[in-house]
């Protein structure tokens, strides 16, 4: 488009609760109950644990780190006796086992142990307060929406810095239509297979169902209700006229093997062939894309900026005006083109334009801001990328690995491991009597590469050297936590379906690389990074569907990068709420009465710590403890100093005092009281520590850590309340931008 169209377009337009247990686990799976959802009564704060006569109010936790599935933190408590009518308020700070289910968005808290604590003005400064909370606490775990804790881990930066992969950035073919299009990959060229009593060869390197007729040379394939035919892959595609019945005897067969998606299509699409319409069709043999607008591209501008986007595609589609280019995003790299047509270049991070930091998040294309270097969405998504989905999986589960023939192994290139080529998931040998098999989120150890498999209770360091070249890179981000007699503590990160930090320090979906599959009498395809070979390599893993599919995951809603009528044998929808454990079915260890109990290693239900209708309860969220003890309390408009000697509380911030805290949130950050929260654990023993802070205040070295903190509250609860009242995805950034 001509510059000076672009331009007076531009002129007009801008006129214009999971329980624990007394029974024995069933040993046979059935389906998982349905979970929790974040954002109910049993999210509410403080928790209320009632121990010996004494009620103690726990306020919303204060992350001090969060590795794998171990969580520490800080807590402001309010202890409530029958000796005293007026509460007292201290700081512990406890460890805790995290159980994360991203699907119901929310962790639970178990196998507690405090192991510092602060409760000045109590006998013995709350000791033994704190050993009654502490042996409490087992029978009573508790829950907590994890969006709270993801805003919390925004500003206390406690979960350590993620690795970096070094992906590749190769545009792929990337194909633009401006009316409604179909793309048909194909895994490489065609490996075509005999369809058993018939002329008709079959391409089993695809979703698709895609046959050659070797009488004609004709190629046929199904697209929902009706065959469409090409001389070649290439085309042109028309609907069939006098298809060979045969073709019917071959869907059949393809059906039962169940390696075809016949009805996997968007709604756009499906909607269109139920009509009579016929989609343009187009088929590739490598990686692509596919960008469609419906009808010519149309522009609107955005404000505040010197860039256009396409409205009338689903895609992250924009014109940069400066230098008359196309900018696309896709999974989560973006691309630029002179022209729709391409050819298409990657733009590095650093070389994209800084517009595109101020596209506003509610706008309608506000999501991209997650790939736009150095922005709080972009920041955000890295925090959520590191933090895992965990489960208890009962050591019982089992695992049984069908090979394409005979197990055959081959190196994974800079390791001393070699992998099952034609196996449908990870078996990788370490030795010729020490196999590992990773199946839904879970690893298996045998003596054999044919079993008998067992649960896993570790897994050796050097699994977690295979190079991202390998397309068994993905399985480096499933972990084993520990383990007991009766269980195994597992989890993954999102880089198990694909999502990895680029050198960039922006989450993108895929490696980049091109990786070897396995096409013998069947196909087993590897991770990709663009469009959509199948739903996973291995049950439970989805490895090419698009970035914004991916990344509703860590940011809890599909929200953008789905492109309309691509791409065949795609996965649709509500990857937000896939949590590849629930195949485990009574395995699996989570809610309702299949909960796990550590302390006695029996199953059954448990009751969580809720929120009861007492004083401090009424009064709300609103208490905070810093990192050295002290106990401060938000009145919506200003601080109070929780003073232990009077028992009382006294207001630390006037009118000016608020503008110097809010200068001193924006310089927290950098604070040596940011890093002392970090390394707060380092030099902390095992057992009782009391600690001798708390007493004085210091409000000028607490405001901007204390800002922060109410900040993030605040923001958690806006995320919860906009998740449980099925907000969109600019509601579940709520309050990010400060």
């Amino acid at each position: 488009m001509k510059i000076l169209s672009l331009l007076l377009v531009f002129l007009f337009l801008a006129q214009s609760v999971l329980p624990w247990a007394h029974a024995q686990a069933p040993s046979s799976p059935s389906a998982a109950p349905p979970p929790a959802q974040a954002g109910g009564t049993g999210d509410a704060w403080p928790k209320q644990i009632v121990s010996g006569g004494n009620t103690f109010s726990i306020y919303q936790p204060q992350i001090e780190r969060w590795q794998g599935n171990e969580l520490q933190a800080r807590a402001a408590v309010g202890l409530e006796t029958a000796a005293s009518p007026e509460p007292r308020f201290g700081a512990i700070w406890l460890s805790a086992r995290t159980d994360v289910d991203k699907e119901s968005r929310l962790v639970s808290l178990q196998d507690f142990s405090l192991f510092k604590i602060n409760f000045p003005g109590t006998p013995d400064g709350g000791i033994d307060y704190a050993r009654a909370l502490n042996d409490a606490l087992p029978s009573q775990p508790i829950q907590i929406a994890l969006d709270r804790l993801q805003a919390n881990l925004e500003v206390a930066q406690a979960i350590g810095r993620q690795q970096q992969v070094p992906v590749k950035n190769t545009p792929p073919r990337i194909i633009y239509s401006p009316r409604l299009a179909v793309l048909v990959l194909t895994d490489g060229k065609p490996v075509l297979r005999q369809v058993q009593g018939t002329q008709l060869l079959r391409a089993i390197n695809t979703r698709a169902l895609l046959l050659l007729d070797t009488s004609s040379g004709s190629y046929y394939l199904w697209l929902l209700n009706r065959w469409v035919q090409a001389p070649a892959l290439e085309g042109p595609w028309a609907a069939a006229t006098n298809a060979p019945p045969a073709l019917e005897t071959a869907k059949q067969q393809a059906t039962a093997s169940k390696q075809v998606g016949l009805e996997d299509f968007t709604p756009q699409v499906k909607q269109a062939l139920e009509q009579g319409q016929l989609p343009v069709i187009y088929v590739s043999t490598g990686p692509a894309e596919l960008i469609q607008t419906q009808g010519p591209a149309q522009l609107q501008p955005i404000a505040a900026t010197q860039i256009l986007e396409v409205t009338n595609t689903s895609s992250g589609l924009f014109v940069y005006l400066p230098t008359q280019q196309y900018y696309v995003l896709l999974s989560g790299r973006w691309f630029r083109a002179r022209a729709l047509g391409g050819p298409w270049a990657f733009v590095e991070p650093k070389a994209l334009p800084r517009d595109f930091a101020q596209i506003p998040l509610n706008h309608p294309k506000g999501a991209v801001l997650a790939s736009v270097p150095n922005t709080p969405e972009a920041k955000q998504a890295v925090i959520a990328n590191g933090i895992p989905q965990t489960a208890t999986i009962a050591r019982t589960a089992q695992l049984t690995v069908t090979y394409d023939g005979p197990p055959q192994f081959t190196p994974i290139t800079g390791t001393a491991l070699s992998y099952a080529k034609n196996a449908p998931l990870p078996v990788i040998q370490v030795d010729p009597t020490y196999y590992l098999a990773l199946q839904d989120g879970v690893w298996f150890v045998s003596s054999s590469p044919t079993g008998a498999w067992l649960v896993a209770t570790s897994v050796l360091p050097v699994i977690y050297t295979i190079p991202p070249s390998s397309p068994l890179y993905y399985a480096t981000h499933v972990y084993v936590y520990g383990s007991t007699p009766q269980v195994v503590y597992t989890g993954y990160t999102p880089g198990y379906y694909g999502m990895v930090v680029a050198p960039s320090n922006l989450v993108v979906y895929g490696t980049g690389y091109v990786y070897p599959a396995w096409a013998g009498t069947v196909w087993y395809p590897p991770p990709a990074t663009y469009g959509v070979y199948a739903a996973g390599y291995g049950a439970g893993v989805f490895t090419g569907f698009a970035f914004g599919m991916a990344f509703g995951a860590i940011a809890a809603s599909a929200a953008w990068g789905w492109h309309g009528g691509c791409c065949w044998g795609g996965w649709h929808g509500g990857y937000a709420n896939v949590n590849v454990y629930n195949h485990y079915g009574n395995n699996y260890y989570h809610s309702g009465s299949n909960y796990y109990r550590a302390a006695t290693g029996t199953v059954g239900s448990t009751q969580f710590a809720r929120t009861q209708n007492t004083a401090l309860a009424r009064q709300g969220n609103n208490v905070y403890a810093t990192h050295d003890g002290n106990v401060y309390k938000n009145t919506g408009s200003g601080w109070q100093h929780y003073n232990s000697s009077g028992n009382s509380w006294n207001t630390v911030n006037t009118a000016q005092g608020q503008q110097r805290a809010q200068q001193a949130q924006r310089e927290y950050q950098s604070s040596p009281w940011a890093q002392q929260a970090r390394s707060q654990y380092q030099s902390g023993g095992g057992g009782w520590q009391e600690r001798n802070g708390g007493s004085g205040g210091g409000w000028q070295q607490h405001a901007g850590e204390l800002n922060n903190s109410a900040w993030a509250r605040s923001a958690g609860q806006d995320r919860v309340s906009s998740y449980g009242s099925g907000g969109g995805f600019g509601d579940r950034f709520g309050g990010f931008r400060r």
